[in-house]
């Protein structure tokens, strides 16, 4: 991430203490588009991902004495940042946990369109899949990343990666297994097909 130099953050966030709309601006358009993408791509949505980036800023504005300067701004941004994931990670989780939307929908709307009811299964399956890939560690959700969101080959991955092509397909196999294996606890063993065995 870009820094600007330490004590230039701390002039900016005496400012904002004093209520200086310039300097939140100042310090929101370095910030704001790091920051962003440092959580987006631990969220894998650009809603929940927008809203904690602004959360995160927003803490780090409305308390500005609390950066005490000894690490980079960027840095001490991000833990708070990481703290919000926490608490998203563990309302999503919560959520999954509770009946399934679509099961209490058709329970008490038998007459909904088969579309309908089609499209919301669709959105919750991959609201899921997203917080699966959430879940999963560094390197295997790296490899996802790069595989299926970003379309990359294998070569061209495990290059970036900088991997053996055999670690990122051996990432890749483990991925997916763990994915499988959150969807069936997320939709129980049914949703992918029955007993794999």
């Amino acid at each position: 991430m870009h820094n600007l130099p330490r004590a230039e953050v701390r002039n900016l966030l005496n400012r904002i203490a004093n209520r200086d709309d310039q300097a939140s601006r100042r310090l929101y358009s370095v910030y704001q588009p790091q920051l962003f993408a440092y959580v987006r791509y631990r969220v894998w949505s650009d809603m929940s991902a927008e809203e904690i980036t602004m959360d995160s800023l927003f803490i780090a504005f409305n308390k500005p004495a609390a950066y005490n300067g000894l690490s980079e701004f960027s840095t001490w941004l991000c833990g708070i940042a990481n703290n919000r994931i926490r608490q998203w990670r563990r309302d999503m989780a919560t959520e999954l946990e509770t009946e399934e939307l679509t099961a209490a929908i058709a329970d008490n709307h038998g007459d909904l369109d088969w579309n309908v009811l089609t499209g919301i299964e669709q959105d919750e399956a991959t609201q899921a899949i997203l917080l699966c890939i959430d879940k999963l560690p560094a390197s295997q959700r790296e490899a996802i990343y790069r595989t299926a969101v970003e379309e990359e080959g294998l070569a061209e991955a495990s290059r970036d990666m900088e991997v053996p092509e055999g670690t990122l397909k051996s990432r890749l196999f483990h991925a997916r297994q763990r994915i499988r294996d959150c969807l069936a606890r997320a939709f129980g063993p049914d949703y992918l097909g029955g007993n794999r065995g």
